[in-house]
């Protein structure tokens, strides 16, 4: 679909029925960055998939990775007009062995999946606690909601939501199927499921 649409608008360039002007230009090149984001995600993918992926691992403080994605990403809530609400229910902190970056590409992730599809003027509450075994991050944002058929394939590559959270905002329906291989790779796992803020909830949950 991208290198069809692509592939349309040059054409319609070439043929006289739009115009070459700065609309047009701003027009292709977006499409040349979602084309570009599409191949990235593909060639993570292909590489999680060979078991080609890198993870350089160590005990690390997942709440400090967690703490410092959202603060990196807060200004972008801002402008989204979203608010970021973080609740640490840890005790003390806790040593986890895992890949820092991955798991900050993991939380980026899902962060960037409630800005793109998440209404103006909601809300995102992410949590973390843990039980005697796991360390438990749950993502819950507002609405709009998936249906219960969807939330099975939600982490599948390319799956498409028919309804108000769809693909019309954007993506390639790749992001969370890359979460999904960060946190098997990491021996955890990550479902969905309704939050009670009218959306999404995911929850990752990692072996201590």
């Amino acid at each position: 679909t991208p290198l069809a649409v692509v592939r349309g608008e040059l054409e319609a360039l070439q043929d006289g029925v739009r115009s070459l002007d700065g609309d047009a230009v701003d027009s292709l090149h977006a499409d040349i960055l979602r084309l570009g984001r599409l191949v990235d995600d593909l060639y993570e993918l292909s590489m999680s998939d060979l078991g080609a992926l890198d993870y350089r691992k160590a005990d690390i403080d997942p709440a400090k990775v967690l703490a410092d994605d959202l603060n990196a990403m807060s200004p972008e809530y801002e402008r989204a007009d979203i608010a970021l609400e973080f609740q640490n229910h840890l005790a003390q902190p806790v040593a986890l062995h895992a890949d820092a970056d991955r798991l900050s590409q993991l939380f980026r992730n899902l962060l960037n999946n409630t800005l793109r599809y998440t209404d103006s003027g909601g809300r995102l509450l992410v949590e973390l606690h843990q039980t005697p075994d796991w360390l438990v991050v749950d993502f819950q944002d507002s609405s709009p909601g998936v249906a219960e058929e969807d939330l099975a394939h939600l982490f599948e590559r390319f799956y498409r939501v028919e309804a108000s959270r769809s693909r019309a905002h954007g993506g390639a329906g790749l992001g969370l199927a890359i979460c999904r291989n960060i946190v098997e790779a990491h021996n955890g796992r990550i479902s969905a499921g309704a939050a009670s803020l009218g959306g999404l909830w995911v929850r990752v949950e990692l072996p201590l």
